[in-house]
């Protein structure tokens, strides 16, 4: 409980004293205890607060009672978005724990719901640690081209050191590659032609060793094959050491391997193919390799998809001020809550479960 109030205390309160009849802390308290329990607008958090007075004084005074929804919306957009970021971040990185190789995911994602008139969708740039689903770090990106210098601040920002970073082909750049190694991490970056004299060249070796080299194809090979519901999913792993004959991929600092994947898709009797390029400081084998791969995707369905189905982000259709991102920062910090919870349960079912269960609530919230 004390770290959870530490944190939420920690965030500046920028309203006159005038404006002051509610504790920023007491609202910000109930705003939280309140998305947690599927609250989605400010209508939804007074409901919950005043059903919920009691259980909330156990933890706060509440001197002055649940205010008006205007209000409560009133005084979480007139929040500092980078202070109550700040706040989230300082405390993901105190549950965060590093074991191994951690692998941080990044990825951007649009709030739909956001947008309204001329204001465009809140987008956000994500690092989520793989094996755990935690949240570490986000930061608005105005646009999409936007999220490659953003992507490059988070990682100066981050201890990435012993951590393999992975994200999609725009961040293959050789700035976020020099970025990454001077932090001390790995990166394992897709390929396409957005670099195009990289991709000629990694598709080109390719084709030279199949004609050339086959042993060596063979012998640095690796096949995943899963599915459900008539579906089959077969991918194909083949990683090549950088040589001598390669001149783009000197530019990539530390560049060690480049990875070829094919992956094939059978449903209903029809097939599906296509091939990826990947660049890679890594000095591991094809399997290991792979793993960072696949599972670089987890973030679309550990975070964003939660994120749109079970907390309905994208209908959300709050705007005005700092109120989207500070919602946006408030789901993020409670899927962070959530998952580090040890019940074995779905995020849905956890939500579910702290609504209709107090003391749950309380365990998820303050561990």
């Amino acid at each position: 409980m004390k770290s959870l109030f530490q944190d939420i205390e920690s965030i500046e309160d920028h309203r006159v004293d005038a404006n002051k009849d509610y504790e920023l802390a007491d609202i910000i308290f109930l705003t939280i205890a309140a998305v947690l329990c599927g609250a989605k607008g400010w209508k939804a958090i007074k409901i919950f607060g005043e059903a919920q007075l009691d259980w909330l004084r156990e933890y706060r005074d509440f001197s002055h009672g649940i205010p008006t929804r205007h209000s409560i919306g009133r005084i979480i957009r007139g929040v500092k978005a980078d202070s109550l970021v700040s706040s989230f971040i300082n405390f993901s990185n105190t549950v965060r724990e590093k074991e191994g190789k951690e692998h941080i995911s990044f990825d951007g994602k649009v709030v739909c719901g956001s947008k309204h008139g001329d204001i465009d969708a809140l987008q956000l740039m994500t690092a989520m640690v793989v094996d755990n689903g935690l949240i570490i770090y986000q930061k608005e990106s105005s646009t999409k081209t936007n999220e490659i210098p953003v992507m490059q601040a988070m990682l100066a920002s981050l201890d990435i050191k012993n951590a393999v970073i992975t994200a999609d082909a725009m961040h293959c750049q050789t700035e976020t590659t020099t970025t990454i190694r001077e932090g001390n991490g790995d990166y394992v970056l897709q390929v396409k032609k957005n670099q195009g004299n990289l991709f000629k060249e990694v598709e080109a070796y390719f084709h030279k060793s199949y004609r050339d080299s086959p042993k060596l194809l063979k012998d640095n090979y690796f096949k995943e094959l899963d599915g459900e519901h008539g579906r089959i999913n077969e991918r194909e792993y083949r990683l090549l050491p950088i040589t001598e004959w390669f001149d783009e991929t000197e530019k990539f600092k530390d560049s060690f391997a480049v990875v070829e994947v094919q992956r094939t898709r059978h449903l209903n009797n029809k097939t599906e193919q296509e091939t990826s390029y990947y660049i890679t400081s890594l000095k591991e084998d094809v399997e290991v390799t792979a793993k960072y791969i696949r599972q670089h995707w987890a973030i679309e369905n550990s975070q964003h998809w939660v994120l749109d189905v079970t907390f309905r982000e994208d209908e959300c259709q709050i705007y005005a001020d700092d109120g989207a991102r500070n919602l946006a920062t408030i789901r993020r910090k409670l899927l962070n809550l959530i998952k580090t919870h040890p019940l074995k349960d779905s995020v849905a079912g956890k939500m579910q479960r702290a609504c209709w269960d107090a003391k749950f609530r309380a365990e998820i919230l303050f561990g």
